[in-house]
C-alpha cells in the first residue's frame, strides 16, 4: 500500500492510495484503475450518482505521478492545475472551507462565556447550576451540535437528489457559501445582548456547511474521469493539502493577532469572524465562478418527490449491502456510523471541557487545536505503518482501542486548571489518533466497496458518517443537565467507539473482504430505476 493523505479536519477526507495488491486486479467495471493495478480514489465522499472514472490505459502508477509532478510544477504553480479551471475553483472552496471550520473553535468559546455571563456563573466560585433559557450554559455548543446532526440527518439525502436528479448542483453550493459568508458576518455582532440568536444561526450554518460538503465534492469524479488517475492523484494531494495549510494558517493567523492585541474571547471571536468573511470572499467567489453547471446525472422519476427518490436510494442501498456483502460492508457501514459519532463529537465536547473544566482561554483552546492538527501528519503516517504490517481492518481496531483509552485517561487526568500544561500532551495525542482514524477508514472503505459502484456507495457512506453525529452531543447534554461531571460526558464518547470496535470485530477477514470486492452484485438493486445522463460539465 502507497499512499494516505492526512485528514482535513470535517471528517471529509480526499483520500490518495496506491495498492499493488495482487487480489485487485483491474477489469472492466467502472472506477479510476491504471495498468499497473494502483487505485487512485478520487473522492471519497461524493454524492454524485453514477459519474465515475475510467480505466486509464497509459496511465503510470501513483507513486511515480506524485514525483513527476513535483518536478514539474513549483509552490503556487501546482494550484493552476494545467490550466484545470475546475481544479482550480476546487481547491480555492477548499481553502474557504478550512476557516469556516477553525473559526468555530473561536466562536464556541465565546458563546459559552456568554451563556453563562448570562447565568451569572461568571461570579460563582462554586459549580453553577443556574440555566439560561431552560439549560446550562455548559450546553449550548453540544446542543447547537444536536440541531445542526438532526438537521444533517433528516435533509441531507432530500439535498443529495437535488445534486443528482436536477442540474442545480452548482446552484446548491453557491447558496450555501453564501448563506455561510453571511452568517459569517452577521455573527460580527456577537455581544452578551445577541448571543442566543448567533447560537441559532450557527446552528444552521453547521447544517449549510454540510450541504456545501456534498454539493462541492459531486465534482470530484468528473475531474478525476478528464485528467485521469496519475494527475489525480496529484490533484487529491494538492486538494488536501490546501485544506491543512488553510486550517493552520488561519489558527496561526488569529491566534498572533489576539496575543499581539491582548483580545479576550468575545472580541477575539468578532475579530475571527471578520477575519473569515473576508477569507471567504476571496475564496468562495472565485472558487463558485470556476465551478461549472453540470446537468441532472439521473433522469428524475416521475411521480417522485425529491424526498422519496433521496431517502428511497438510501433503502435500495441497506437492501443491497445486507442482501450481498452481510459479512464486509454491512459490518464496515455500522461500524462508521458509530465510531464516526464518536469521533465527531470530540471536537465539539472538547471545548466546552477545556472551556469549563480546564478554564482555558479562546487563545489556548486555539493552540490545542493547532497542536491536534499538525499531530494527525505523524498519526496518518502511524495508521499506515501498522496497516503494512497488519491489514486496515487490524490497523484501525487498534486506533479505536487507543483511542478510547486515551479518552479515558484524559478525562480523569485533566481535572482543573491546575492541569492546564497536560492538556497540550492531550492535544497531540487525540491528533495522532484523528490522524490515524480518518485515513484508515477511508482505506478500508475504499478496497470494500464492489468495483463499479464507487460512486453510489460514496453517497451512502457520507450519510452514514452523519446519520448518528447528533446523539452522541445530545448525551452529553443530557448528562450535563443532570448535573454529571464533564469528566463522564466526555467518557459517554468511549462508549460509540467501542460499539464501533465490536461491529469491526464481526467483519470479515481482510482478504475475504477484499475478494467479495470483485464482484459487482449491487446493479439489479441500486439505481435500477433510472441511469445516469451522459455527464459533462457544461459551461455557463
Amino acid at each position: 500500500m502507497g499512499k494516505i493523505a492526512i485528514p482535513t479536519g470535517d471528517g471529509a477526507n480526499i483520500i490518495v492510495i496506491a495498492t499493488t495488491d495482487d487480489n485487485n486486479n483491474n477489469n472492466d467495471d467502472d472506477g479510476v484503475v491504471d495498468e499497473n493495478n494502483h487505485l487512485v480514489v478520487v473522492d471519497d465522499n461524493n454524492n454524485n450518482g453514477d459519474e465515475n472514472g475510467n480505466n486509464n490505459e497509459g496511465g503510470a502508477s501513483a507513486e511515480s505521478a506524485s514525483s513527476s509532478a513535483t518536478t514539474d510544477k513549483k509552490c503556487c504553480g501546482a494550484l493552476r492545475f494545467e490550466g484545470n479551471v475546475e481544479a482550480q475553483g476546487y481547491s480555492l472552496i477548499t481553502f474557504a472551507r478550512g476557516g469556516i471550520i477553525m473559526s468555530n473553535i473561536f466562536l464556541s468559546t465565546a458563546l459559552i462565556k456568554l451563556a453563562s455571563d448570562s447565568a451569572g456563573c461568571l461570579e460563582s466560585e462554586t459549580e453553577c447550576n443556574a440555566q439560561v433559557y431552560g439549560f446550562r450554559p455548559t450546553s449550548l455548543i453540544t446542543m447547537i451540535a444536536v440541531v445542526s446532526g438532526v438537521l444533517s440527518a433528516f435533509l441531507l439525502p432530500i439535498i443529495g437528489a437535488i445534486v443528482d436528479y436536477t442540474p442545480h448542483r452548482r446552484t446548491v453550493g453557491a447558496f450555501s457559501a453564501l448563506f455561510i459568508t453571511v452568517v459569517q458576518g452577521v455573527q460580527i455582532w456577537l455581544t452578551d445582548a445577541t448571543w442566543f440568536p448567533m447560537a441559532i444561526l450557527q446552528a444552521i450554518n453547521g447544517f449549510m456547511y454540510m450541504v456545501q460538503v456534498l454539493a462541492v465534492y459531486a465534482y470530484l469524479p468528473g475531474i478525476g474521469r478528464r485528467v485521469g488517475p496519475a494527475k489525480m492523484t496529484w490533484y487529491s494531494a494538492v486538494f488536501t493539502m490546501c485544506q491543512f495549510a488553510s486550517q493552520a494558517a488561519y489558527l496561526i493567523v488569529n491566534i498572533g493577532f489576539q496575543f499581539g492585541f491582548k483580545l479576550k474571547d468575545v472580541a477575539a471571536a468578532q475579530v475571527s469572524q471578520g477575519f473569515c468573511v473576508a477569507w471567504l470572499f476571496l475564496t468562495f467567489v472565485p472558487g463558485w465562478m470556476k465551478m461549472p453547471s453540470v446537468p441532472a446525472l439521473h433522469p428524475r422519476p416521475s411521480g417522485k418527490s425529491l424526498a422519496r427518490i433521496g431517502f428511497g436510494q438510501n433503502w435500495k442501498t441497506v437492501v443491497g449491502i445486507h442482501r450481498y456483502y452481510k459479512s464486509g460492508l454491512r459490518w464496515f457501514f455500522l461500524c462508521v456510523v458509530f465510531a464516526e459519532a464518536g469521533a465527531n463529537a470530540f471536537t465539539v465536547v472538547a471545548v466546552t471541557f477545556m472551556v469549563e473544566v480546564l478554564g482555558m482561554t479562546g487563545t489556548q483552546v486555539g493552540i490545542i487545536f493547532l497542536v491536534t492538527l499538525l499531530s494527525t501528519i505523524p498519526g496518518s503516517k502511524l495508521g499506515q505503518l501498522i496497516a503494512r504490517k497488519t491489514n486496515p481492518i487490524t490497523s484501525w481496531k487498534i486506533n479505536l482501542i487507543v483511542f478510547s483509552a486515551v479518552t479515558v485517561a484524559g478525562s480523569f487526568i485533566l481535572t482543573g486548571p491546575e492541569r492546564q500544561s497536560i492538556c497540550y500532551v492531550f492535544g497531540g495525542a487525540w491528533g495522532v489518533l484523528l490522524g490515524w482514524f480518518y485515513p484508515l477508514e477511508n482505506v478500508i472503505f475504499t478496497m470494500s466497496v464492489p468495483r463499479g459502484q464507487e460512486a453510489e456507495l460514496s453517497g451512502f457512506y457520507t450519510y452514514c458518517r452523519s446519520i448518528l453525529t447528533w446523539l452522541p452531543p445530545l448525551v452529553f447534554t443530557v448528562m450535563n443537565e443532570s448535573g454529571l461531571h464533564m469528566k463522564w460526558g466526555m467518557l459517554s464518547l468511549v462508549i460509540f467507539l467501542v460499539i464501533g470496535l465490536v461491529l469491526l470485530q464481526l467483519m470479515a477477514p481482510w482478504e475475504d473482504v477484499l475478494e467479495a470486492a470483485k464482484v459487482n452484485k449491487m446493479k439489479e438493486v441500486v439505481f435500477t430505476s433510472s441511469k445516469p445522463s451522459s455527464d459533462s460539465a457544461g459551461k455557463d
